[in-house]
This record gives structure tokens, C-alpha cells and sequence, in this order.
């Protein structure tokens, strides 16, 4: 992608018919030469996720194993074919037979991932067919140009402009870089509180596209009513440094940081959040009556955050490799760990979330939930503690009670059944009955390959 050799970024076409071979010209580096390829630049055809059959046509020759492991690509949305830049100038040819993946729906990722000074670009074009249309002029420059309109319009007080903005806003060709600039000119124009505080996440890429969607409907139609819905939503799908980020926005001002308190005391908002610096200190500025005591209420016994369960969240982010991690492989993962308490596509048990379309949290969210599972906990699935009178301690999330009887269910899955009349004391824990250890119990590349695997199961499409 465009933008300076020491820039990166990814590119992704609209969806397209896959013909059965795709030719094209691509140019580019991928390190200094003389030097091995670092494998950072690259261009990859992806297959959109599908359900139901693979159907195949008389022509077709390939064998059943074949037609299987297309199918399980296809439903994965797995890399179906890839090409590394030529590490030369002058445009190469490529050309992928894609044959067993022909009339399926698919798009092309260009990635530029190497940060060099030189040697670090990638240049593509002249599809055959054309299944995709090179834009004339650079996305770079379309999304710097819609950002500083949208910042003219705010810094001039140009309201005749307001329906062109609220209409780029909900576009979803309009430059991502440019959402979070148009947002918040369009709530300086009608201020509110909480949807200024939102505004900044449409802008983000790791916010999760549906919640980028429904903060940019709100705000196109002035719908504070429904900031109450969209902030619960935002800081149970969130990643802590996005939690962080709208906490601290939030606490900006008096009313902002009593929407914020009330949250955490509601248990919407982790109470971890209060004890980041940034967030602590806006707070304390907005002054909201008993500051103060409020917050040291709410933070009663909670645990500063875990630096060395960070390092690991981001050292996993930094090595992961989606061209080596497989979504198939991580299917098996899923099923021997997190099958007895998670259900996917109607398969486990309902025992922690159920987690259809969790691939939409992004790779940073689904490190947290796996790696630090105390993080972000649902109130729905806090850890239920029982004192009994000989002393034992059960724990486990409450299902039900049955008669003289409540049931718990433990970390693998099964329900316990424990009498009333032996329980001494029975109370709330904000713990997740998740192992806090699952970057251990499984290898780096096994862990790779299951976050492929959650990631393929992303939002399900809704018809328009």
C-alpha cells in the first residue's frame, strides 16, 4: 500500500466472484537484497466464509480430499493462494490457478508489514480478469483529504456541510482514518456527552466493525438515548487499551464520570480500569460527588494489573503469523479445550459464553479473554463461591437450583449438585471460572492456530 517505504498497512478489495485463474503484475521488495526474504510484504486471496455444501461441477477433477479441504478453506476463511513480491522493480507476472475454488466469493489482502527504509514496498495491478479496480488515486491521500474537510468543517462552524459528513460517516468506502475526525466534528456540532466519548472509536481499526457502525448510526441520527446500550456494549467487547482509552474520554467531564462510576458499580466496566493512571486523574478533575471514596469502594480488592500477563498478551500479538496459523488445526484445539464449556456453530456446551461470531472481537480482544480470562468478566458468568460446613470450598458458575439443591458447573464442564442445608455461606466472586494458565497449558504454535480458528468465526452477515 502506498505511503512511504518505512509505513505498513493492509489492503483488502471488495468481495468478488473467484475465476478459476487470476493473473496479474506485481512488483516490490521484502528486505534489503543480498539479505533473506522477511516474508512481511505479501498478497494473499482469501475466501469468504460460507455455509452449507461445496458443490461441485462435472469438470471438475479434483478428489474427494481435495473438494473436503476446499470446503473447510472456504467455511475458514482461510489464505487460499499467496505471492511475495519478486524483490525486483520491475513488475513480474503472477498467476494462481484457483479452480477449486471457482464461483466462490473472494477478496485480495495486500499487506505492506515491513517498517524498513528501503526495500520495503509492494506495487500490484493489470488483474486478468479484472475482478478488482486499482484506484486512481492514492488511499492515503482520499482519507488525509476527508479528514481535513471534516476538520475545516468543525474549526469554520460550516453546518450547511453536516449532511455530507453524516453521510460519509455511515459509508463504509470512506477511509477509516478519516471516521474518527468526522465523528467528532459531527458532535461538535450537536454536543453530547457519552456519544462525544464514543466518537473517537469509529476511527479505530481494532474496534470491532459492527460497534464502529452502530456508534456512527447514533451519532448521524443524534440518538443519545441510545449511548447507555452502546457504551455497555463497547466496554464488554473492547480491549483494555480501548476500555482505557473510552474510560478516560468519558471521565472528562462531571457527567461523563458519573455515567463511568456507575458502570463499574453496576459491573459493566472492570473496576481495573479505575485504577489506570489516565482514567484516576481525569476523574478527580471532573470532581463527581465523593470522588474519592467511590472509587476506592470500587476498587476494593481488586488487583493491579498483571505486567507479565501483558508481556505475554503482547508478545503472542506481535508473533502471531496468520499465513502459518490454521484454522483447522485450531479446530481441534477448540474441541479438546474449550469445547466442554464454550459452544460454536451449535457444537459444546453453554457453560461460559456462547461464541458464535467471536472472530468480530479482533486477534488483541481474544488474547485477552484466553490469556487473562479475569479481565473482562460478563457479570453473567462471575464465579459462584460455597462455603459448606465441613469446611470445603466449592466454586464454579451457578446453573440452576433444583429443590433443597443448587448446581454449579466446574472448569471442565460439570455440573455439581450441592444440598442447601450444607451450605454455610454462598457469594459472588468477579473471577472467570476460565484457567488463568491456558498460555501455558498449550504450545505457542497450537495457541496460533486456535486464535486462527476463532478469528474465521466472525459476525455473521445480515441481509440489507
Amino acid at each position: 500500500p502506498p505511503g512511504g517505504e518505512s509505513l505498513t498497512g493492509v489492503m483488502r478489495s471488495k468481495p468478488f466472484t473467484i475465476p478459476a485463474k487470476l493473473s496479474f503484475f506485481l512488483a516490490g521488495h521484502d528486505g534489503y537484497p543480498g539479505k533473506p526474504a522477511q516474508k512481511r510484504n505479501v498478497v494473499r486471496l482469501r475466501v469468504l466464509q460460507e455455509r452449507g455444501s461445496v458443490s461441485r461441477s462435472s469438470n471438475d477433477t479434483s478428489t474427494a480430499s481435495e473438494s473436503a479441504a476446499a470446503h473447510r478453506a472456504a467455511v475458514r476463511g482461510d489464505v487460499i493462494a499467496e505471492t511475495f513480491p519478486p524483490r525486483n522493480d520491475t513488475a513480474q507476472p503472477v498467476a494462481w490457478d484457483l479452480s477449486s475454488f471457482t464461483g466462490r466469493q473472494g477478496y485480495l489482502e495486500i499487506t505492506d508489514g515491513d517498517d524498513g527504509n528501503a526495500y520495503a514496498w509492494l506495487a500490484i495491478g493489470r488483474f486478468d480478469p479484472p475482478v478488482v479496480t486499482v484506484p486512481k488515486f492514492s488511499p492515503n491521500l482520499i482519507g488525509h483529504r476527508q479528514q481535513a474537510a471534516a476538520e475545516l468543517v468543525r474549526a469554520l462552524s460550516l453546518t450547511e456541510l453536516e449532511p455530507r459528513l453524516a453521510a460519509a460517516l455511515v459509508n463504509p468506502t470512506t477511509d477509516i482514518g478519516a471516521y474518527g475526525a468526522i465523528a467528532e466534528t459531527l458532535m461538535a456540532l450537536h454536543p453530547d456527552e457519552i456519544l462525544a466519548a464514543l466518537a473517537p472509536l469509529t476511527g479505530d481499526h481494532a474496534v470491532p466493525v459492527n460497534l464502529r457502525n452502530q456508534i456512527a448510526q447514533a451519532i448521524v441520527g443524534k440518538k443519545s438515548s441510545e449511548s447507555e446500550t452502546i457504551l455497555n456494549e463497547a466496554f464488554r467487547t473492547l480491549t483494555r487499551r480501548l476500555q482505557v482509552k473510552l474510560a478516560a474520554l468519558l471521565a472528562s467531564n462531571v457527567v461523563g464520570a458519573e455515567r463511568l462510576l456507575k458502570l463499574v458499580a453496576d459491573g459493566r466496566v472492570p473496576a481495573a480500569v479505575l485504577l489506570e493512571r489516565s482514567v484516576k486523574d481525569k476523574l478527580l478533575a471532573s470532581k463527581p460527588a465523593n470522588v474519592n471514596e467511590r472509587i476506592a469502594q470500587l476498587t476494593k480488592g481488586v488487583a493491579e494489573p498483571s505486567s507479565e500477563i501483558q508481556k505475554l498478551i503482547d508478545e503472542r500479538r506481535t508473533k502471531f503469523d496468520p499465513a502459518k496459523a490454521l484454522a483447522s488445526r485450531g479446530e481441534k484445539i477448540f474441541t479438546l479445550n474449550c469445547q466442554p464449556c464454550h459452544q460454536i456453530d451449535g457444537v459444546g456446551n453453554v457453560v461460559g459464553p456462547q461464541l458464535d461470531g467471536v472472530g468480530g472481537r479482533g486477534l488483541e480482544r481474544l488474547l485477552e479473554d484466553v490469556l487473562d480470562p479475569n479481565r473482562n468478566v460478563d457479570p453473567a458468568f462471575h464465579t459462584t463461591m460455597v462455603s459448606l460446613k465441613d469446611g470445603d470450598l466449592q466454586s464454579g458458575l451457578f446453573r440452576r437450583e433444583e429443590g433443597e439443591a443448587i448446581v454449579l458447573a466446574d472448569g471442565a464442564g460439570k455440573e455439581v449438585s450441592i444440598p442447601k442445608k450444607d451450605i454455610v455461606e454462598r457469594r459472588a466472586s468477579t473471577t472467570s471460572l476460565m484457567p488463568e494458565n491456558f498460555g501455558e497449558i498449550i504450545s505457542a504454535a497450537d495457541f496460533d492456530d486456535l486464535m486462527a480458528f476463532l478469528l474465521a468465526h466472525g459476525p455473521k452477515a445480515t441481509s440489507p
